[in-house]
């Protein structure tokens, strides 16, 4: 490979505030022992591509900050990437910047719905799709999906049908999260078919849309054009691509015009102003130079995906690991453990020093699983298994 996705950089949360090493907890709720390996949250263990480290050395070194707006030639950039890399047509026009995609998220609540509407959310789903809905006074409308003895998830259709009758809105999230689905196309326009059918307007939160292995392809949910594109808020960001989350930037890409109008407008009220001014410039040269590196990463994600697969079958053979299309996070049912909720999270957390996420941190429906994060150095996630693997002996759950 070109590019180094070996090396391991050392994070030392107390010279650099870095984020899931610092919310770790052991099952007591208190910091957990030196050496703890967190593969949670989902930002990666992997320096940015090269192409956006210069070009924010180049900003740094013009030493001028003042306010700023994305400018023209990043609107042209990322309507680019989305023509060539997802075949998407963008008109410059419909991009909305924002401070990041859980913002949006809220922003949409706020602008189309109103306290006590209902919203449907596809479960096993990342907290914040239920966490916004409740925290705002609307309903959560649990779509859960349906899952088989391989792991692989589908979605239920005659359900969404019902639960669409008393729905103002749908929290999409594509690929999705955690089950690392990348639905087909005609899963989109059944989705979106029964969404215009009774009005509901789909927000689709697209922040792994890069994510894909090959094989499969992702289709943004306004690519599917003419109804369902004026139906929709896609929320996009290459702050999973490309590790960026700390720069806190993401586009909302909105071809309606009223419904544009109406997610500015929410947003001047709510305060959200201005970006910062160094997402903006990562972006953009991830947009136009960033490509290369992509693939590369794809790649190393799914080795790293072979490996966790063929120990798990070498060690845990009864776990079942969902098919990873898309993100770089692993899905995996350890009920075969014949632990609780609870018991599986004192395990991993207090004797394996191990900080994955708890499956029922994404609802009932995540019982009994837990997600891994894979962008990282295979060392560590080598280590890691090993970790478990010994543990597991000692608790009778190995082999």
């Amino acid at each position: 490979m070109k590019y180094d996705f070996d090396t391991i950089i050392d994070r030392d949360p107390t010279l650099r505030g870095t984020g899931k090493y610092l919310i770790m907890k052991d099952s007591k709720g208190n910091p957990p022992p030196k050496g703890t390996v967190p593969l949670s949250v989902a930002d990666m263990e992997f320096r940015t591509a090269p192409c956006i480290i210069d070009a924010l050395k180049a900003e740094a070194d013009f030493g001028l900050w003042g306010y700023h707006f994305v400018t023209p030639s990043f609107r042209q950039a990322c309507c680019q990437w989305m023509e060539t890399r997802h075949g998407w047509h963008v008109e410059p026009d419909w991009l909305t910047p924002v401070e990041q995609v859980v913002p949006s998220l809220y922003i949409s609540l706020y602008a189309f719905t109103e306290p006590g509407d209902g919203v449907i959310v596809q479960t096993p789903a990342y907290h914040h799709f239920i966490g916004a809905t409740e925290h705002l006074g609307r309903v959560v409308l649990e779509n859960r999906m349906l899952v088989d003895e391989r792991g692989y998830y589908t979605i239920d259709f005659e359900d969404l049908e019902e639960k669409a009758k008393k729905a103002k809105m749908m929290f999409l999230c594509s690929p999705h999260n955690p089950s690392g689905r990348v639905f087909t196309e005609e899963e989109l326009r059944r989705i979106g078919d029964i969404c215009l059918k009774y009005n509901v307007l789909v927000v689709s939160d697209e922040v792994h849309h890069d994510l894909v292995q090959k094989g499969f392809r992702h289709i943004v949910y306004a690519s599917l054009g003419g109804d369902y594109a004026q139906n929709c808020v896609v929320c996009t960001s290459l702050s999973k691509t490309f590790n960026l989350a700390g720069l806190c930037f993401a586009t909302v890409i909105i071809p309606n015009p009223e419904l544009r109008a109406k997610f500015q407008e929410t947003m001047s009220t709510h305060g959200f102003k201005h970006t910062n001014r160094f997402g903006p410039v990562a972006h953009e040269a991830a947009y136009r130079h960033g490509g290369e590196w992509l693939d590369e990463l794809i790649e190393y994600v799914k080795e790293n995906y072979d490996y966790f697969c063929d120990f798990m079958k070498e060690h845990f053979p009864r776990v079942v690991v969902t098919p990873l299309e898309g993100t770089y996070l692993a899905w995996f049912n350890c009920t075969s453990f014949g632990m609780s909720d609870d018991e599986l999270h004192k395990f991993l957390t207090d004797d394996c020093l191990l900080y994955l996420d708890h499956g029922p941190e994404f609802g009932e429906a995540g019982s009994g699983y837990q997600r891994i994060n894979l962008a990282c150095p295979r060392k560590v996630l080598a280590d890691a298994l090993e970790r478990l693997y010994k543990k597991g002996l000692e608790r009778g759950i190995a082999i």
